[in-house]
């Protein structure tokens, strides 16, 4: 049965793992107050979402404890579909089995991890969030509203810092159990193709050099980022629902 977290009850995750990384920096942001940031657990998972955009985590078992069955992803899959997912971040096996069960859309990322060497140079830390918007924008699809609501207040608590380097920039996502994650990378477009995007990620993964530093991208930046010093260690889906 999959049941909501309430306030003093404990949540049960991963110690490692993207997945079990991306909710518990939710659960040091947001904890089970706010209905708008809601952490479910089941015998075999543990789900977070937020508005609309759930992370679905395996529950680490010793191998000589069952496996989910298919009536755990079906329950699953029913819980989802109910809850209005707009895209489900989860792992490649979790992907695989949801896939089939929501006639959903499927698109695969690639982890990969800094193997390479870090550069110093001085970055600007913790820029305004307006000045991270106007070059964020000009490379995603973000509405600012949302966007600075949920940035803001992981800035506030410690969880995520962003860091700048000419017209670039990049959020340190989380840094948690010696695991950082970096995300939200992006350049003006006048000023790309200088380096200073190359120089901004290994400048941080410096930084970051207690930690094994991660990020996620889609099969067309692997080689950028395979340039840069990072290598691909494995794969996660996201998932969204069919138009």
């Amino acid at each position: 049965m999959i049941k909501r977290v309430a306030e003093g009850e404990k949540l049960t995750l991963a110690k490692t793992g993207v997945e079990a990384q991306k909710i518990r920096a939710l659960w040091l942001c947001y904890g089970p107050k706010y209905d708008f940031c809601r952490f479910y657990t089941a015998e075999f998972f543990t789900v977070c979402e937020l508005n609309g955009s759930f992370v679905v985590c395996e529950i680490e078992k010793s191998d000589n404890e069952k496996a989910p069955r298919n009536d755990d992803f079906e329950e699953l899959s029913e819980f989802l579909a109910f809850g209005g997912y707009g895209d489900i971040f989860c792992s490649e096996n979790v992907g695989k089995r949801l896939q089939n069960l929501l006639c959903c859309n499927c698109e695969t990322l690639f982890l990969m991890q800094f193997t390479g060497t870090a550069e110093h140079c001085e970055v600007e830390k913790e820029p305004p969030l307006s000045e991270v918007f106007d070059i964020l924008k000009t490379g995603f699809e973000i509405d600012f509203e949302p966007w600075y609501l949920d940035m803001s207040h992981r800035v506030r608590h410690g969880v995520t810092r962003f860091r700048k380097l000419g017209g670039s920039v990049l959020a340190i996502q989380h840094d948690l159990s010696r695991e950082a994650l970096l995300s939200q990378i992006a350049t003006l477009p006048e000023m790309r193709k200088k380096g200073y995007a190359r120089r901004l990620i290994r400048a941080v993964c410096g930084e970051l050099s207690q930690s094994k530093v991660f990020l996620l991208c889609e099969d067309n930046l692997v080689p950028f980022y395979q340039k840069i010093g990072f290598s691909v260690v494995g794969k996660k889906c996201t998932l969204f629902p069919k138009r």
